[in-house]
């Protein structure tokens, strides 16, 4: 089934709708919001990279001239960039989810996060960790409905006994930081779909392998020639971006609202349309994750 025929015959009008989207620029973030878009929702994007956020939001609304489209600065990479998030949405009496998409995935070396973290880590899990505390206030007032996190097909590669090694400088696998990040997200939103009940709701996803420009970008470490064929790998065995996309855009929309996961129905969860279940909660799942916190 098309993209645009599946969005036509599944998805809701999104009328009076908000979505805040973090790493929205590009990706998935892109076609979330282009799909929130297409369904009548407004959208905020949550951009570190300003000038391409613009670029972006020009050519959204080429394609949906009445769109609503707003812009804050948002960079998961620094921990003051994250803590002025609750000031930027205050104007908003209201928020229908905010979906913590932005991430990376395998950098060069020896980089790091503005407050010294390992640049992957730091970004896709701690970076998410800071902004869901600098949040907690909001969702106390109720004024966001729901959180999403996007976890990755990988997780489960990414299991460890000593989660907080990986909050450290030295430098390990890129892959498995990745994969180390993405389960310290899903086991993450396990746990505050328990501790913040009542307050927001909380859903997961992952969007399987999605033909995006993850294996490209400034940060890198892959050479054009890995980068090129991972394109090419992804178009041929992946979802669309667009396609992939739908796993977060249902996340956000669409019950059951806490544990529930959203990832594609087909080939080992790499590609298909959503398919959603509900996780089943046990504090052993976390409870690992938890004590490394302690030391963030």
């Amino acid at each position: 089934m098309k993209y645009l025929d599946y969005v036509k015959n599944n998805l809701p009008s999104l009328e009076g709708k908000l979505y805040l989207v973090t790493g929205a620029n590009s990706g998935l973030g892109y076609s979330a919001c282009k799909t929130f878009l297409h369904q009548g929702a407004s959208v905020i994007m949550a951009c570190r990279n300003l000038d391409k956020a613009n670029k972006a939001k020009e050519n959204l609304l080429k394609e949906f001239p009445n769109g609503k489209i707003d812009i804050i600065h948002f960079d998961q990479a620094d921990k003051s960039s994250i803590e002025e998030l609750p000031q930027l949405i205050k104007k908003y009496p209201r928020i229908d989810a905010v979906i913590l998409n932005a991430g990376i995935f395998h950098p060069g070396k020896n980089l790091y996060t503005k407050d010294g973290y390992s640049l992957t880590v730091g970004t896709n899990f701690i970076g998410l960790y800071f902004a869901v505390e600098a949040l907690k206030e909001t969702f106390k007032e109720g004024k966001i409905k729901r959180l999403v996190l996007v976890s990755s097909i990988v997780s489960h590669f990414g299991r460890s006994a000593h989660y907080e090694k990986y909050f450290r400088k030295e430098h390990r696998s890129s892959f498995k930081q990745y994969a180390v990040s993405k389960r310290m997200i899903l086991e993450y939103g396990l746990y505050l779909s328990t501790s913040l009940y009542g307050q927001v709701e909380v859903t997961l996803c992952h969007p399987g392998l999605a033909s995006t420009n993850i294996v490209g970008g400034e940060a890198t470490s892959f050479s054009k020639r890995f980068q090129y064929a991972g394109k090419k790998f992804m178009h041929k065995f992946g979802n669309s971006a667009d396609k992939s996309s739908l796993c977060l855009v249902e996340a956000a929309i669409k019950t059951p609202a806490n544990l529930g996961y959203f990832y594609p129905k087909h080939f080992f969860h790499i590609r298909g349309i959503p398919k959603e279940k509900r996780l089943h909660l046990s504090e052993k799942k976390y409870r690992r994750l938890l004590k490394s916190l302690s030391y963030l």
